[in-house]
């Protein structure tokens, strides 16, 4: 008697615990189904408003599809940039969208992720690898080129040779692009005479390397700036000293930027689309989950500013 009461305890320990599993594996599969699809970023710094703009076009497109948001600002730090990747691999992420710190350095292990299964949509800067499903930006390549069309055009009129200090991040390959993109439209241009490019990428820094450039050479003719704070930079540089010879070209216009197009500083200035920028990665983002093959490069066209059409762009 006592023989068969203990089996049928057995039995029944034995027959909850089949149940508790069972439970177990099905809350988990019911979250997975019912809970909110996980998109994360790892933005490249949210100190610039660029990307700050970046990060609003995300957030504007998530909402919009009705999916979570996880978003890492490295601030530059490409360490802190793969650690927020390792990160969002435990957490399961259905997708990630990376702004490269460094183009080469995150390589390995946005290819870790991809062999997880998570598709890799990559935004602003160009990542060489089969890992990353598609890029979603400026061909910065080509608006570094259409900046330097229009440039050669506007110094043909003129008439005579000009001197072009270069400020910029030589360790940025997107400004890099920028760069050559400028030089290929000038190649064989002899009224032009590009100078060796100086340090330049935070707005304090670029300030400073444009006074020394301009104390060094008072007579240079333009500054080219080849990102947001570079351009401010430059921008109070030459109004601290109220110079008005020196102009500057350059990329990612701002508000403050804009009044530097009205006032004569700046002459001719690259405006990316960075809010659509963020949308366009968010929705790759979700076709890559749901199976569809994206072109491996989808590009946002950019705008040239200028005095003519900086206020149909940004009001006073």
């Amino acid at each position: 008697m006592k023989k068969g009461f203990l089996l049928i305890v057995a039995a029944m320990v034995m027959i909850l615990a089949a149940c508790s599993s069972s439970n177990v594996e099905k809350a988990g599969s019911d979250k997975k189904k019912d809970g909110k699809l996980t998109i994360g970023v790892t933005t490249a710094t949210l100190r610039h408003q660029f990307f700050i703009d970046i990060d609003n076009g995300m957030k504007k497109a998530a909402k919009e599809a009705g999916v979570e948001l996880l978003v890492n600002d490295p601030n530059l730090d490409l360490a802190k940039q793969v650690s927020s990747i390792e990160d969002y691999m435990q957490k399961d992420v259905d997708a990630l969208v990376v702004l490269a710190v460094d183009n080469a350095g995150v390589i390995p292990v946005i290819e870790e992720a991809k062999d997880k299964g998570i598709p890799i949509i990559t935004a602003d800067a160009v990542v060489e690898s089969e890992s990353v499903d598609t890029f979603i930006g400026t061909e910065n390549y080509e608006a570094g080129k259409q900046l330097g069309e229009y440039f050669k055009k506007k110094v043909e009129t003129g008439g005579k040779e000009v001197e072009v200090a270069v400020v910029t991040q030589e360790q940025s390959f997107v400004q890099k692009q920028r760069l050559e993109g400028l030089k290929a439209a000038l190649k064989g241009f002899d009224k032009v005479k590009i100078l060796n490019s100086q340090p330049g990428y935070d707005r304090q820094k670029s300030m400073a390397t444009v006074e020394n450039i301009l104390q060094a050479n008072p007579h240079v003719d333009y500054i080219y700036a080849t990102a947001e704070n570079s351009v401010l930079g430059a921008l109070a540089a030459l109004e601290s000293a109220n110079n008005k010879h020196t102009k500057i070209i350059g990329f990612d216009v701002t508000d403050e930027a804009a009044e530097g197009v009205r006032e004569d500083y700046i002459l001719a200035m690259i405006q990316q689309q960075p809010s659509k920028i963020g949308e366009e990665a968010i929705k790759a983002a979700l076709e890559a989950i749901n199976g569809k093959k994206l072109d491996k490069n989808i590009s946002v066209p950019v705008i040239l500013i200028d005095k003519e059409n900086v206020d149909e762009h940004f009001q006073k």
